[in-house]
């Protein structure tokens, strides 16, 4: 075989072609190697000739030497001929593997020397002269290769390079290069839109959650000091600093949810989901709405801020004190009414889109999904107040005295002698609102001014509407408030206090124990240190009974107050916490009186509070906002009003409890019949003021076009048994149970003097029962069915009444009960559909059972056609 510097082909044998190539100084130095294995060397090549050689056993053949050992260690040996038959790397799938030429360059040994490349040349050119081509074929085939074996990575190296791809090879890869191209775009593609919806999102959030936190931050920064946290004692409202630090917030939270905004209206991709994924469109629409809310709520707060603050200076005197300056000016009462203007259509807005709201729909926490309802459900009463607020700006100058004082008449309610509009006027005292500010207040009592020798109530009679049935003479401011219209019972007030007093008053102001309990809840309870007694919320109407009703509290109050007077000495400790009460409210701060302020609005709607007014713009607001304690005259829906007048001369009201069960069935019409229950328990646990038997003139007030059908329980003037007459039966004087008493205490006992009492004097018996005596309304509007019923010390009596009232016209059928101040009423309430029409009835009725604390409607709706035939889906009322 002829070696030379060129590149040299060995051929295998059919089905194996390939190439190796070498220089020929490599061959010649592994030959001179190797010379001592001659003998073994040539002995192969003769075999060799009877026997074809793979390519596999040619490469085992060829020793490695000590550098190369080394460096295959660590590497994995691959036969030439399976490299060559390799696929091609693909990221996708494997190429076909196909048998292709291959062509191994390998590099020049640094071993050889020179002399050794100029013999193996001689000996090359001697072997070819000596050999046919034929032979040197056959030879090559079958003679072993040098001892030299490639390095993998150069193999790998040299046919990724220098392989040419055949056709097929290239087509192949093409496709596969275009299916990973269209495998990975769309993925690509959706990878980019998933990063960018996820920033959106992210952004969006991260500005809605800075935007109520800075909101949080005001109100963090307003709330401070009340009465039940004294430690702070400026109230942050009115702190300037304050002031400027929330308005700060309100402005960066504007700017948060502005920038969430934006993103929402100009985001393409919001666009694109809103557009294509209707799963999501409720809550991109949530999200603008909370939004839109959010941003009109900081121009709210931001424009009252700066009203605040204009105020603020003057705020932080007492409003409650002694001081002339005034605390508004008509300037003040004209920004007051420009910012309210602002704020309007703003407060407008929050409300409309607050109805629209789905607050399920936002991503939000069960935590802050409770709070943001809380919120909403608080926007009605807000936008009423909001609204009744700039209404009384139009009169602000006439009630707060602004270059005008104003006096009203401030009144007690003691409801322990209920009165129709709450209880009896026992103490007063006029209170002047001189700009803004109001007089100190000194209750006086009322019997000082009416029981004096010279008062000009001596042997007044009532007005004749309520002479009929008011039983005592010598009537005054005390006895005044006769009508449970209270506008109509402060006309009556403001007449008499001009004769009785000499002077004017601008209005009427009445409240009951209830509201100042509700006071105490927020100012905190009061020290009285001259009695040693703390007046809590629990415990106010018993510790003023106890001091005014109670001998040995009466007793008690002589000793502390150095009196010798029991009239005198029982309302001396109610003055002392009449004091107090003011002093503590003078002195609040603004969150207190804020808190003050929402508790008597709610006190006007349970009418624990009644105010009326001598403006008639602002008495027709307080009208406008259900605040002016009147009776409803309505002539579009069915009404009822029981009204309880204890005319016993004592304090048994506190211990009765009033049960009124009404079961009303409607005909196919929309006529309402009414079968009404009342039950008066009297049971007396503590010792009484005044005389143990109970009388209650009760008036029914209905609407004008009611009948009445029948009546039972009421007293008559025909005697029946006690006093003069024989002694009552010991388990019970009435044949239906109508009064129920322990055995043997049937006795009506003592009255107080009334006019025209034939037992003047004397014990009075138990008459005879029967209907309503009266059913003459004293009141315009409104029809009336009233008597006196009358219950001895530890009984229970049962009244029935039952009328009609015929078709209102309206559907569907209403009913508007009203609660008398003063009272918890335990009401039962059945409101049932046409009998004989159970086949077309949607509901079983309207049902109440609770106590009624403020005016409340009920409604049913009314069956468009009845069946023809008597039979009852409902059982009659029971009685």
């Amino acid at each position: 075989m002829k070696r030379t510097g060129k590149l040299i082909r060995y051929s295998y044998g059919k089905g194996y072609p390939s190439v190796h190539t070498y220089k020929e100084e490599r061959c010649v130095a592994l030959v001179n190697d190797n010379a001592d294995k001659q003998p073994a060397f040539e002995q192969n090549i003769a075999e060799a000739g009877d026997q074809q050689v793979t390519p596999g056993q040619i490469e085992e053949s060829i020793p490695t030497t000590p550098n190369e050992q080394e460096d295959e260690k660590g590497a994995s040996a691959i036969s030439l001929t399976e490299y060559a038959s390799a696929p091609l790397p693909s990221p996708i799938t494997p190429m076909p593997t196909t048998p292709a030429p291959a062509t191994d360059m390998v590099p020049e040994s640094p071993l050889a020397s020179k002399e050794d490349t100029t013999n193996a040349a001689e000996k090359a050119e001697s072997e070819k002269a000596e050999t046919t081509p034929g032979e040197s074929v056959a030879a090559a085939a079958t003679t072993p290769l040098p001892p030299l074996k490639p390095q993998i990575w150069a193999a790998r190296l040299h046919l990724s390079i220098f392989q040419p791809l055949t056709r097929r090879q290239k087509l192949s890869l093409g496709l596969r290069l275009l299916l990973v191209f269209s495998i990975l775009a769309p993925l690509a593609g959706g990878i980019v839109y998933g990063l960018s919806g996820l920033s959106t999102y992210n952004a969006l959030r991260a500005h809605a959650n800075q935007g109520i936190q800075h909101l949080q931050n005001v109100k963090s920064l307003l709330s401070g000091s009340t009465s039940q946290n004294p430690a702070q004692k400026t109230p942050n409202l009115l702190n300037p600093q304050r002031i400027q630090q929330a308005q700060e917030e309100i402005n960066a939270a504007r700017m948060d949810f502005t920038s969430a905004q934006q993103i929402l209206d100009n985001s393409s991709l919001v666009h694109l989901v809103e557009t294509n994924f209707s799963s999501y469109q409720q809550q991109i629409v949530a999200a603008r709405q909370a939004l839109r809310i959010g941003i009109e709520a900081t121009y709210v707060g931001n424009d009252a801020l700066t009203l605040v603050s204009k105020l603020a200076p003057k705020l932080h005197t007492p409003l409650l004190g002694n001081t002339k300056d005034p605390l508004f000016t008509s300037t003040d009462i004209a920004q007051i009414q420009q910012t309210l203007d602002q704020l309007q259509p703003r407060i407008e807005r929050i409300t409309n889109e607050a109805q629209q709201l789905q607050i399920s729909a936002l991503p939000l926490s069960e935590k802050q999904r409770a709070q943001a309802q809380q919120y909403l459900q608080m926007l009605p009463q807000l936008k009423q107040g909001f609204s009744l607020l700039e209404s009384l700006a139009g009169v602000a100058n006439w009630l707060l005295g602004v270059n005008t004082p104003r006096t009203f008449l401030l009144q007690t309610m003691d409801r322990g002698e209920l009165r129709a509009t709450g209880g009896f006027n026992g103490q007063y005292a006029e209170v002047t609102v001189t700009g803004g500010r109001v007089s100190p207040i000194t209750l006086k009592d009322i019997a000082l001014l009416e029981y004096a020798p010279d008062t000009p109530t001596s042997g007044q009679a009532a007005p004749e509407a309520y002479r009929s049935w008011w039983p005592f003479d010598n009537w005054g401011i005390r006895d005044a408030n006769l009508s449970a219209d209270f506008p109509t019972s402060a006309k009556i007030i403001t007449n008499l206090y001009h004769t009785e007093v000499k002077r004017d008053i601008d209005g009427v102001i009445m409240f009951s124990p209830f509201m100042i309990q509700r006071v105490l809840a927020v100012t905190g309870p009061l020290t009285i240190s001259e009695y040693n007694e703390t007046v809590t919320s629990q415990n106010l109407e018993e510790r003023l009974h106890y001091y005014q009703l109670d001998n040995a509290g009466i007793r008690r109050s002589e000793l502390i107050e150095h009196v010798e007077d029991p009239a005198q000495a029982r309302k001396l400790f109610t003055s002392r916490v009449e004091k107090a009460l003011m002093q503590r409210i003078q002195n609040a701060p603004v969150n207190d009186l804020l808190q003050l302020a929402t508790m008597f609005l709610h006190s006007l709607q349970t009418k624990d509070l009644e105010v009326y007014l001598g403006n008639p713009q602002a008495q027709a607001l307080l009208s406008r906002y259900g605040y002016a304690a009147e009776i409803d005259r309505a002539t579009t829906h069915d009404g009822l009003y029981i009204v309880q007048e204890n005319v016993s001369a004592s304090k048994a009201s506190q211990f009765t409890r009033s049960i009124f069960k009404d079961t009303v069935s409607l005909d196919a019409q929309g006529g309402a019949t009414h079968v009404l229950q009342l039950r008066l328990a009297y049971n007396q646990i503590n010792s009484v003021y005044g005389l143990d038997t109970l009388r209650d003139y009760v008036r029914i007030y209905v609407p004008p076009t009611a009948k009445l059908l029948s009546g039972d329980g009421f007293y008559t003037n025909d005697p029946l048994c006690g006093g003069g007459f024989g002694t009552c039966p010991r388990d019970g004087i009435y044949p239906q149970q109508e009064l129920i008493c322990p055995p043997g205490q049937y006795e009506a006992g003592a009255s107080a003097p009334m006019l025209n009492d034939p037992y003047y004097h004397q014990w009075h018996p138990l008459n005879k029962i029967g209907g309503p005596s009266s059913s003459q309304s004293d009141e315009p509007g409104r029809a009336m069915f009233a008597g006196y019923l009358v219950v001895p010390k530890n009984c229970t009596l049962t009244a029935t009444v039952s009328w009609y009232v015929p078709p209102m016209g309206t559907a569907p059928y209403q009913l508007l009960i009203q609660r008398q101040s003063g009272t918890f009423p335990e009401w039962d309430l059945s409101l049932l559909p046409p009998t004989g029409n159970c086949a077309s009835l949607s509901s079983a009725g309207t049902y109440f059972n609770g106590t009624l604390t403020q005016d409340q409607s009920f409604q049913l709706k009314s069956p468009q056609q009845a069946l023809a035939h008597d039979s009852n889906c409902y059982p009659g009322p029971g009685v």
